[in-house]
């Protein structure tokens, strides 16, 4: 008998073939609630979940078993609490990789969405009205990405070998800068986030979300930037303080916004009063950065792929999140 996999919904109809025709293990769709999750979890004896970018913070920890495996179908991770992972000998995985061209694609269609009044134009034609503008040229342009990891790295490229744009790279962390300005574009990388931030004409964000990244884009930040500047944001919505930004945008202080991600999703103003849907500067799109159908088809290989090597201790294979744990599995 095959052990049972509950998969997310939302993640198992993104790749359904995928998981029907795996000869390992049976995979079952389930609701995305946690208790739910929990409960079908002990009823079936499910040996792992696969999960979405929703937040598990309770009764997940204590419904699988000792070596279990909740496999993130993504790479973000803040939804799931490794450390009580960790206190139940529970192993977690994200998928590295295989969403990076996928996420690259889109925050440059964002952008060049962006230049060309994409929106307008097309709500406009739609309500019979015929009104031109005048768009701007992405080649030549400065872009700052913030972020120089895998998925930085190819929106690097393809804004500088593909469109021509004079990309900068910053990054906390150490990287062999003259490698990646040969094999990705980059013209240069810097130090100072704020100096690179205020000669940027877009700033493309692909850091991810941690305590030390909440509400970086802040009021005092986006002071710094040009009146003309975009932001385009497909990693996590907390990194923007999305009052703040709204102001920015409101006032035209920041040219615009085109974002992906949101401190609440589904999409629920912070602030009700400042609500990004109201404006005509920004670009929203609900989350949908990796969503293609050669990425979710690989996600959910590399989720199974996963939990074939936690399943039988091939530990060593794994995209792990949680190290500690193998501790307690050893």
């Amino acid at each position: 008998m095959k052990q049972i996999i509950l998969v997310t919904e939302k993640e198992y109809y993104k790749a359904e073939d995928i998981f029907k025709s795996n000869q390992d293990f049976e995979c079952k769709p389930v609701n995305l609630d946690e208790t739910i999750i929990a409960n079908t979890a002990k009823q079936t004896s499910a040996f792992g979940v696969i999960l979405g970018v929703d937040v598990y913070k309770n009764q997940l920890y204590n419904s699988l078993p000792l070596g279990g495996i909740i496999a993130r179908f993504g790479v973000g991770h803040d939804g799931v609490d490794k450390q009580k992972a960790t206190e139940n000998g529970i192993i977690t995985t994200n998928t590295p990789g295989v969403l990076d061209d996928s996420v690259a694609e889109h925050a440059i269609l964002l952008m060049g969405a962006f230049a060309r009044n994409f929106c307008r134009h097309d709500r406009d034609m739609k309500n019979s009205n015929w009104q031109p503008s005048i768009g701007n040229e992405l080649k030549g342009k400065t872009l700052l990405i913030w972020g120089c990891g895998p998925i930085g790295r190819k929106t690097a490229k393809i804004a500088s070998l593909g469109f021509g744009m004079n990309v900068i790279g910053y990054d906390i962390a150490q990287c062999n800068e003259e490698q990646l300005k040969k094999d990705f574009g980059f013209s240069k990388f810097v130090s100072n986030l704020d100096e690179a931030a205020a000669v940027a004409d877009y700033i493309s964000i692909h850091i991810p979300s941690i305590p030390a990244t909440r509400y970086v884009v802040n009021e005092k930040f986006l002071s710094k930037l040009k009146s003309t500047c975009v932001i385009i944001n497909t990693a996590r919505g907390p990194i923007i303080d999305e009052a703040a930004i709204y102001d920015a945008l409101k006032a035209r202080r920041l040219a615009g916004a085109a974002l992906d991600v949101f401190e609440n999703e589904p999409f629920i103003p912070v602030n009700h009063d400042k609500d990004l849907r109201t404006l005509e500067n920004v670009i929203l799109t609900p989350h949908i950065g990796s969503s293609t159908v050669e990425a979710c088809r690989r996600m959910a290989q590399s989720c199974l792929k996963n939990i074939r090597a936690a399943y039988e201790k091939r530990y060593n294979e794994l995209d792990i999140l949680n190290p500690v744990v193998l501790d307690k599995l050893r």
